[in-house]
């Protein structure tokens, strides 16, 4: 099993080649890499929250990378040296953002844990995933040769989507009938421009959720499943809307976060006074996190679901919840990936400019009782997990449990089909 940053970043490119010989490493190639280790030297020393760099001795890890990076033989090897230079921190936020590749791969399934086991929870339409049989509900016992766990998912997807694109994926599942089965899934390969800093910024955004937005009314209650704290102004708009009902739920599962503002905006939503969210502790000192309360708030029952892939923000925003005392919060434990960063983007190259860029942290994150969520993550007021045969047949038993409790009649099988 495969449990700290570095021996994941390492192993991983070991035991996950792709069919294809990777790209070799020409002599620009190399002293981009080069260059672009600098930078992230640069950001790190300048900007890291913790001057300490959590026992790290930056100089002679970087002044090691180096060493590799004239050493390394492909690109892919390039980008994997600098990418677990940040990785070894073992910090949420942390991380190196590579030039994109000329060619974009979509896998076609989606992996996320469920309590403590990782399972396939959506596969596109079309896809080679779909094709050979690989479905929601099945539970994964390998990928590409290791185990997925908890404190590692995190970590296998950044590796797979910004640093080793994989053009094929052996995964080995368990039925929700308990036959074994593994595939080879390939990837859908799309030849693509070069990227702009804002194309990387997207790329970004996407990556912290799989699906889509969605608002809903069920009797007296407002559902809103809100995948991103990115536009403060959709809080507004959506927030206009729930208070013309009874009763809300907040479906933050699978959110992946976003900024400081559309928090609060959230925040000042549900409260009629004001409420101070969390301290952020910066190499400037201690920075209060607050939200002003509003006199038209929304005030009636509320309730809020989360599930592994709930981080951030929205881990944030529950443990308010749950620490004033304003309503429920139901279904699976957080990522437990709450810290402030800083976006810092790049450019390397001359005649051909290529864009990059680094996630540093550059605050801790305490909530108002003092506690950090960073790899603990929030523990909902009720457990509700859904099972294989839950996920397999696109049953919704934690929003059927909201919505009963809130006074309505629903099944799972009807909550599951709300979001469709």
């Amino acid at each position: 099993m495969i449990r700290t940053a570095a021996v994941l970043a390492l192993v991983s490119f070991v035991l996950a080649q792709p069919p294809q010989a990777p790209p070799a490493l020409s002599g620009y190639d190399r002293g981009a890499s080069i260059t672009m280790l600098k930078h992230v030297k640069a950001d790190l020393k300048n900007n890291y929250y913790d001057k300490a760099f959590r026992g790290m001795d930056v100089d002679a890890a970087f002044d090691e990378a180096e060493k590799n990076l004239k050493a390394a033989t492909s690109v892919n090897a390039a980008v994997a040296i600098i990418a677990e230079l940040l990785m070894r921190l073992n910090d949420s936020h942390t991380t190196f953002i590579p030039p994109d590749r000329k060619t974009q791969v979509d896998y076609g399934w989606f992996a996320s844990m469920v309590g403590d086991e990782p399972y396939v929870t959506s596969v596109t339409k079309g896809s080679d995933a779909e094709k050979k049989g690989l479905a929601p509900g099945d539970r994964i016992l390998a990928w590409n040769r290791y185990e997925v766990t908890r404190q590692n998912l995190w970590q296998v997807n950044y590796l797979y989507r910004f640093v080793r694109p994989q053009q094929m994926q052996r995964v080995i599942v368990r039925k929700p009938d308990g036959t074994e089965r593994p595939y080879d899934i390939e990837s859908k390969v799309e030849v693509r421009q070069r990227m702009d800093m804002d194309d990387l910024f997207n790329l970004l955004v996407q990556s912290l959720s799989v699906t889509d937005n969605r608002e809903l009314t069920v009797g007296d209650t407002f559902v809103w499943r809100y995948t991103s704290f990115l536009d403060p102004d959709e809080v507004d708009r959506v927030m206009k809307k729930a208070k013309k009902s009874k009763n809300l739920v907040l479906d933050l599962r699978g959110n992946g976060g976003g900024n400081v503002e559309a928090l609060q905006k959230l925040v000042s939503q549900v409260f009629d006074r004001d409420i101070e969210i969390a301290v952020e502790k910066t190499r400037k000192g201690d920075k209060a996190m607050t939200a002003k309360g509003r006199k038209d708030a929304f005030t009636g029952p509320l309730t809020v679901l989360v599930d592994s892939g709930s981080a951030s923000a929205s881990e944030m925003f529950a443990r308010v919840v749950q620490l004033e005392k304003r309503g429920a919060v139901i279904g699976d434990r957080t990522a437990g990936a709450v810290m402030t960063a800083r976006l810092f983007p790049h450019t390397v190259g001359i005649d051909s400019i290529a864009f990059f860029a680094t996630s540093i942290t550059i605050g801790d994150v305490r909530m108002s009782d003092g506690g950090s969520l960073e790899h603990v993550g929030l523990r909902p007021d009720e457990l509700a997990l859904p099972t294989a045969a839950d996920l397999a047949s696109r049953r919704d038993p934690v929003l059927a449990k909201a919505l009963t409790a809130l006074g309505g009649e629903i099944t799972a099988e009807h909550a599951g089909r709300l979001y469709r």
